[in-house]
């Protein structure tokens, strides 16, 4: 057993020897990077095809510079000789040559003095209104020239009139001749366009 001051000093001496570590605590604790393999960055996603809509990319009426740029294409230009011009309708094409004859493509010259152009007496729809204009025509003459002295008389009738030239000569007994001359018309020409026991009235 020994004094109370020789414990006080043993226990300074102990505490003077304690040793402590010679790394942290925390380093050791971390996980080692060296030796891990590199994390691949991921790639970035390509990127959607936008179609454009007339809403949000409406035309412009500008010419811009890839409009020159298409033009100063060379297989862009290659192309369209290959098309070629265009064909028309069938209505207007020559009913007697095919389209290749009528229309010679950029791989078959023009012969010199040819008429590309077909031509349109084939199309009933334009032989219609010639026949109209020149009805036409002939119809605003003869109402010119009647009452004129050498006037011959009017060769078109209306319905209207050649119902009345028919009351005149069938039922009312009347002449041809008479009712030619009352209607202004050219002689002859009512039995030519009316004849008897052929057209009367309903």
């Amino acid at each position: 057993m020994g004094s109370s001051s020789s414990k006080v000093a043993g226990r300074a001496a102990g505490a003077a020897r304690r040793q402590y570590p010679s790394t942290s605590s925390i380093t050791q604790n971390e996980p080692s990077t060296s030796n891990a393999p590199p994390q691949a960055k991921p790639k970035p996603s390509a990127p959607a095809q936008v179609q454009p809509s007339p809403q949000t990319s409406p035309p412009v009426d500008t010419r811009s510079d890839l409009i020159d740029l298409d033009g100063r294409d060379p297989q862009f230009d290659s192309a369209l000789r290959n098309l070629g011009p265009a064909q028309p309708p069938s209505l207007m094409q020559d009913r007697g040559r095919p389209a290749e004859e009528a229309f010679p493509t950029s791989t078959q010259p023009m012969q010199h003095g040819r008429n590309i152009f077909p031509t349109s007496a084939p199309n009933p729809a334009l032989i219609l209104v010639e026949s109209r204009q020149r009805i036409t025509r002939r119809w605003e003459s003869e109402l010119d020239d009647q009452g004129r002295r050498g006037f011959a008389g009017r060769t078109l009738v209306s319905a209207r009139e050649i119902k009345e030239a028919l009351v005149m000569r069938d039922e009312k007994g009347k002449p041809s001749s008479e009712v030619e001359k009352q209607l202004a018309l050219k002689p002859g020409i009512l039995d030519q366009l009316v004849p008897k026991r052929v057209i009367a009235n309903a």
